[in-house]
């Protein structure tokens, strides 16, 4: 039980605001060597990868289960039928989407760890719950691959960094699909706002909608596709950013090494993890070419080769939202934040056919015109990294840096390697 274990107990115990005063990164890992510069060391002692506990945690304080949400917004305004799930995580995401799974390597292979679910409001409330934090690990982690993955070109270790994916070591990487959001954010305009989406890319006025702007259904503003794209991307990135902070400040409070990266290229890593790619239409003026769109029985996003059309897509992503059992169904089972779900429930807007209608219309417009979806930036990105490591005290000790390191540091391998 994760509640009779001293170093969990104390981990829970550590103040939030004493880690984001100790928090730095601290690179150097058991078993491994600089062997450049100035600062040059070679670890003599072997390296020593996560146990199960630390790993189990890690993952939860960046993608695990917290609950419910709260859902106090207007049932009758469309931004209050934004949500796609009550499930709480440790992290938010726009609207309550949850598009990033989080992906680990280490020495025994390539895993994704996406938990779902939740029994109460406040899921981990007692010290009885903890334990739900390694139930969450062991039931829903899956194993994609054995082995450290491959960095694809060699060169790309050199400019991720000199540490990275050394045995022993573990990399996070969160992984995020962007079509789902993408969807309901478009539903939520033209249910709302009723924004004149045209392309400035090509400069062909409405993106499919005209019919719709002609007839007066859409009366909002002239709003670019370019300009929709960049705000979409940029507010979904939010997540991942969110996991790597809560993932590092507690890997601070366990006495963990960790630093947050990039200088890789995350198209290739997805390519080379296995991931599938449309290509743009060829003439299409789509800024980018290659477009990451799922790992099979993964990560499938709401386009082909995953539905035969981009009609197929919005019915899905329709039916798992407004169908029998959907988050904002009369038959939903879940937990919920609310006393009376059947008092509650018929308040909030569900798209007409008319709403479904113009969304099947712009995504097609999308697809054709462009060969992907979105057409301004890929449906899936690996925006950064976190490699966590327990730390090569002697060479902090050798250069003066130990100041840098404290008890908790100190102490973490008798503490949780006993």
């Amino acid at each position: 039980m994760l509640k009779d274990k001293k170093e969990v107990r104390e981990l829970f115990e550590y103040p939030l605001l004493k880690a984001m005063a100790r928090r730095r990164t601290r690179r150097f890992p058991l078993g491994c060597e600089m062997a450049e510069g100035t600062l040059t060391h070679a670890s003599k002692n072997p390296p020593v990868p996560l146990n199960d506990v630390e790993t189990a945690i890690l993952c939860w304080a960046g993608a695990g289960i917290t609950g419910t949400i709260t859902g106090d917004m207007p049932t009758n305004d469309v931004q209050g039928s934004m949500w796609t799930s009550w499930i709480g995580r440790t992290t938010p995401y726009q609207c309550n989407v949850h598009n990033m799974k989080l992906l680990f390597n280490n020495d025994e292979g390539l895993f994704v760890y996406d938990p779902k679910g939740a029994s109460k409001a406040v899921e981990i409330e007692t010290e009885e719950d903890w334990e739900k934090i390694g139930t969450y690990f062991t039931r829903d982690t899956i194993k994609l691959s054995d082995g450290r993955f491959e960095m694809i070109p060699e060169a790309l270790v050199r400019l991720v960094h000199w540490n990275t994916n050394k045995p022993g070591t573990t990399i996070f990487m969160p992984v995020l699909e962007i079509s789902e959001e993408y969807l309901d954010a478009v539903i939520t305009v033209f249910m709302g706002e009723g924004y004149k989406v045209f392309d400035d890319i090509k400069g062909r006025g409405p993106a499919g909608i005209k019919k719709w702007i002609d007839n007066g259904t859409l009366k909002g503003v002239d709003a670019p596709l370019s300009t929709l794209e960049y705000t979409l991307f940029v507010g979904n990135l939010a997540a991942p950013f969110h996991a790597l902070q809560n993932m590092q400040l507690v890997a601070e409070a366990m006495g963990l090494g960790s630093i947050i990266m990039t200088g890789y290229i995350g198209l290739i890593v997805l390519q080379s993890l296995g991931f599938r790619y449309n290509t743009a239409k060829e003439g299409s003026g789509a800024l980018l070419n290659l477009n990451p769109v799922g790992l099979d029985g993964v990560f499938e996003s709401y386009q082909p080769p995953y539905y035969k059309t981009m009609d197929d897509a919005v019915d899905a992503f329709i039916e798992k939202k407004y169908g029998s059992g959907g988050t904002f169904a009369s038959d939903y089972s879940g937990i919920l934040p609310f006393k009376d779900w059947k008092k509650v429930q018929p308040g909030y807007p569900v798209p007409s056919k008319e709403v479904i209608q113009i969304v099947k219309d712009y995504c097609n417009y999308i697809f054709d015109t462009f060969g992907r979806f979105p057409a301004t930036f890929d449906t899936i990105v690996m925006p950064e990294w976190l490699q966590v490591h327990h730390l090569e005290e002697e060479f902090y000790d050798k250069y003066g840096l130990d100041k840098l390191l404290n008890e908790t540091h100190r102490k973490h391998m008798d503490l949780w390697h006993k």
